[in-house]
């Protein structure tokens, strides 16, 4: 029972001892020419191969931009279980071999058009793979026909996280056989009774030695409670299940990424195979082959729940092993930036992250230069949250990062008809520009939405205000909204429906560009009309 490969003593395996030198950091500093900041890397899943290649050119290299990606519906899982004539447990067969080192050698190719570097493809391969008794031959194979060489990963490199708390979480992670595609075989051919009880005294010893490990998650269970970050395609099935049925119908937000459930509703298992069972329409983020290993899935995440006490909330993630292999590679202080920092503005401003790049980019005369033309958006966006109400629960949710990012792009399009930028703005961060980005939540991706659109008066056509509706369902009770105002008026008001509250700090108006479309920003800490007649000023609303 288990992954029993002994890859410790296995020169083709990265485990947690070796994985700094088998696969070793960006390193900005040794980049001679744009292409050298590509990185191309194959996933050998055991239901799918799938191809990236990705962008770390700093000061973005936090977002892991994805600038291609392909997958062969290729399940080495399948291939090592096959019930076709001639076919023999734990052995790809010749025509699986074949396929897979093709669909390899045409990446490679692909590779090239684009320019990587040999040193920067890597292939790795995790559980199907590990338990394959004939390895080598695919492995060869693959060589032969791509000249890659494929590498293995450890179950407790590819549980893992990132940096000293990952090496950490690694030692006390476990590889259990109960991916989607094993169980859906187990539960075919076992007793359910037996594989339920091994499934929950697996889960039950490992949620304790976490315990022991981190003291912070026994105080989570005794007090809070625990939030659960949970990846991989089968527990993003059951997320798809619930997007599914979640109250807010039709959803607005189609990414699984950053969806966040409570406890309580990660706990309807049997509502959720009840919807499996009878929905025959094609339900959104779920293939038939997913559909078929539904129940095998819910037995996991009942497993989960029964093991896990006083769960507060579970967020569904979007990454993999792709994502997680080019986060170790960046320096820890790359890992440690918000995303949200690292959108740039069509406006001349510049966050702290800007100003140091900068420093070390440009010479002197430059950077004298760009002190007069652009202007930090962390002091911006102080003067922001000084006007947020702080009686009220809803300032909360403009972090400090958000209002950096609204303070750096609320001029963006001012060209373009406000019509235009009001539906641009409400589904830039649902399914345009900045769709994806890793980090958020869908309530946060709600609140940019949100406020953003705001900015541009909510001028939306009947289709956009449906998705405004159901976005604004996502945080019923925080409704705290940019609102553009007229250009002659000089006023920061705080509003809730049906009244007005107080100003609660002094006045202040952020001029954009003038009519000769110099850049610049003009701070008024006053009642008095602005001088520089700006195409527009910027007032808070509380809706």
């Amino acid at each position: 029972m288990g992954d029993k490969t002994n890859v410790m003593v296995d020169p083709s395996v990265i485990t947690i001892d070796n994985i700094s030198t088998r696969m070793p950091p960006y390193d900005a500093k040794n980049v001679s020419k744009s292409t050298d900041n590509l990185y191309a890397l194959v996933d050998m899943g055991s239901n799918g191969i799938r191809f990236s290649i990705s962008d770390l050119s700093p000061p973005t290299s936090r977002l892991l931009p994805c600038i291609y990606r392909d997958r062969a519906a290729i399940s080495l899982y399948d291939a090592l279980h096959s019930s076709l004539p001639g076919s023999k447990e734990f052995f790809f067969d010749a025509d699986t071999i074949s396929r897979v080192s093709a669909h390899l050698a045409a990446f490679k190719r692909t590779c090239t058009s684009f320019g990587v570097l040999e040193r920067n493809i890597a292939v790795f391969a995790t559980e199907a793979m590990r338990t394959a008794l004939n390895r080598e031959d695919m492995t060869k194979a693959i060589k032969e026909k791509s000249g890659l060489d494929v590498d293995i990963l450890s179950p407790q490199v590819e549980n893992g996280e990132g940096d000293t708390y990952w090496i950490k979480s690694a030692v006390s992670a476990r590889s259990m056989p109960f991916g989607a595609a094993k169980m859906t075989a187990l539960l075919k051919a076992g007793d359910i009774h037996d594989i339920r009880n091994d499934l929950r005294s697996r889960f039950h010893e490992t949620f304790q030695g976490l315990c022991g490990s981190f003291p912070k998650l026994q105080h989570l269970v005794e007090n809070e409670g625990v939030t659960i970050y949970l990846c991989g395609g089968g527990f993003r099935g059951f997320g798809s299940m619930l997007m599914h049925t979640d109250p807010i119908n039709p959803y607005p937000i189609p990414s699984i990424a950053g969806y966040k459930v409570s406890g309580k509703r990660f706990q309807q298992t049997k509502e959720m195979l009840q919807v499996n069972k009878k929905e025959k329409e094609k339900i959104y983020g779920m293939s038939k082959r997913r559909r078929e290993q539904f129940p095998a899935i819910v037995e996991v995440v009942e497993g989960l729940i029964s093991t896990v006490p006083n769960i507060k909330e579970v967020i569904f993630c979007g990454g993999g092993n792709r994502e997680g292999v080019l986060y170790l590679k960046l320096p820890q202080e790359a890992q440690a930036t918000h995303p949200l920092l690292l959108f740039p503005s069509i406006f001349n401003t510049n966050t702290d992250i800007d100003k140091n790049n900068n420093n070390n980019n440009n010479n002197n005369n430059n950077n004298n230069k760009n002190k007069h033309q652009q202007v930090n958006t962390n002091q911006l966006a102080k003067i922001l949250a000084s006007a947020l109400p702080t009686d009220h629960p809803a300032t909360k949710i403009f972090t400090h990062e958000i209002l950096i990012y609204i303070v750096s792009h609320i001029w963006d399009n001012m060209a373009n008809v406000s019509n235009l930028n009001a539906a641009r703005a409400l589904h830039a961060p649902i399914s345009g520009t900045i769709a994806g980005m890793p980090g958020l939540t869908h309530d946060t991706i709600a609140i940019l939405s949100l406020t953003m659109c705001a900015r541009w008066e909510n001028d939306l056509g009947k289709v956009d205000r449906g998705v405004w509706e159901r976005s604004n369902q996502l945080k019923p009770n925080h409704r705290i909204f940019l609102y553009s105002m007229d250009r002659d008026n000089n006023q920061v008001y705080i509003i809730r429906t049906p009244g007005i509250y107080h100003l609660p700090c002094p006045c202040f108006v952020l001029p954009c560009f003038s009519y000769n479309l110099v850049r610049f920003f003009s701070i008024l800490f006053n009642f008095n009309p602005i001088q520089s007649n700006p195409l527009s000023c910027i007032a808070l609303h509380q809706m």
